[in-house]
């Protein structure tokens, strides 16, 4: 196939040095974009108009249902741009009513789609709107971001309701407090959250749910919730948790075989609680060395060495760990690239961190609504940042 300069004898360079002025040749593109989406728009309203009266111009027939009257003027913000002025025709007895450009309808739905795209995305509901203005050529108040993000409440019903695979080898649970209004006062309410690790080593985070407190019967709940929907837990090595008593007791009751973990940075700060000051970095210092054994019987001596040397000085201290050592020391029983990773509830409270980063800015929710609604948006970005990115451990060969 003949290039350009074949048929026309001149080449690109030469062709783009006629452009009036290079700097401002997307600007005026861009005008000329909007300006024939515009000519279509009312064009189409138009045609639209007229199936709908059953009558062209003019025309009287016995199937006219209505008559024209007039038009009215409005804008559209889409992808390509503010389309500005676009007369939309009118209907004497309100016969008319558009399809194409629906009442109240002031944003094209991809607009819409790239809302709630920046807003799962972690973009604060003020700041999408200056965020899309460049791209809408318009600014999009905090309101109607609130308005359109509402239409996720479907989205994240789904997310709670969808089917689980039952691939998790390691489960996390704990729970972060958030502040949502009540009736008459504003309340710290837990999110009850699940991170798994599964077969392949693909993170992921399982479900979540706002409830009242960190009860046996609100644990209990929400284990049965990823249980029923597939979660049954056939492949489980491992339940991470912070030591809640209320989550404890639901563990016996919906995964009660699955062996349990402590995570130790939690203990730790029990532990340094039953220390006195001067002795709290010594204690807390050889305590340390115990979870970081090579071996599972090496840190059972070095956890004897401990008590012997801190049972009189910090009884306390002492009664705190021994009460648990033995799900604390579970982790050793996996494959050693995973200790550090199993030892604590780390990995859920990185993600509990950007849920705070993203609600620091928000005095409280207004709601339990939008709450689940920011809840699954941080969620959801992190479990699409962690696809295709296993753990190097389950992908080595051995």
């Amino acid at each position: 196939m003949p290039g350009l300069k074949a048929l026309t004898g001149r080449s690109v360079t030469d062709l783009w040095k006629e452009v009036k002025n290079p700097e401002t040749f997307w600007d005026e593109l861009h005008d000329e974009v909007t300006d024939a989406v515009h000519d279509f728009l009312e064009s189409a309203l138009e045609e639209e108009l007229l199936e709908q009266l059953q009558a062209a111009w003019y025309q009287r027939n016995p199937d006219r249902v209505d008559f024209r009257n007039g038009f009215y003027t409005r804008s559209l913000a889409t992808r390509l741009g503010l389309i500005q002025n676009l007369h939309v025709p009118r209907s004497r007895h309100n016969t008319y009513q558009s399809q194409i450009l629906p009442h109240y309808k002031r944003y094209e739905p991809a607009v819409e789609d790239m809302v709630q795209e920046a807003f799962v995305a972690g973009v604060s509901t003020r700041r999408v709107g200056s965020v899309l203005d460049p791209m809408v050529g318009e600014s999009v108040s905090a309101e109607t971001v609130s308005r359109i993000t509402k239409r996720l409440d479907a989205v994240v019903a789904a997310f709670h309701e969808r089917r689980l695979s039952d691939d998790a080898v390691y489960l996390f649970l704990d729970g972060v407090y958030v502040r949502v209004k009540g009736t008459d006062k504003v309340q710290r309410k837990p999110v009850l959250v699940a991170y798994v690790i599964t077969a392949a080593g693909e993170k992921q985070l399982q479900g979540y749910r706002v409830c009242r407190s960190e009860s046996e019967p609100e644990w209990e709940a929400f284990l049965n919730d990823l249980y029923r929907h597939g979660m049954e837990g056939k492949a489980l090595k491992m339940v991470i948790t912070d030591g809640n008593p209320g989550l404890h007791k639901a563990l016996q009751t919906v995964y009660s075989y699955v062996p349990r973990q402590r995570c130790w940075v939690h203990k730790m700060r029990n532990v340094r609680a039953k220390v006195p000051m001067k002795l709290r970095d010594e204690c807390i210092g050889e305590l340390q060395t115990v979870y970081m054994a090579a071996t599972q019987t090496a840190a059972r001596a070095r956890y004897d060495i401990w008590v012997q040397r801190w049972e009189d000085r910090a009884s306390g201290a002492v009664e705190c760990v021994r009460k648990d050592i033995d799900e604390l020391l579970t982790f050793l029983s996996q494959p050693a690239p995973m200790w550090q990773t199993l030892r604590t509830t780390n990995a859920i409270e990185r993600v509990f961190r950007e849920v705070r980063r993203r609600t620091r800015p928000m005095t409280c929710f207004n709601n339990t609504p939008s709450c689940d609604r920011i809840l699954y948006a941080v969620f959801c970005y992190e479990n699409k940042k962690w696809t295709g990115h296993p753990i190097p451990h389950f992908t080595q060969k051995t």
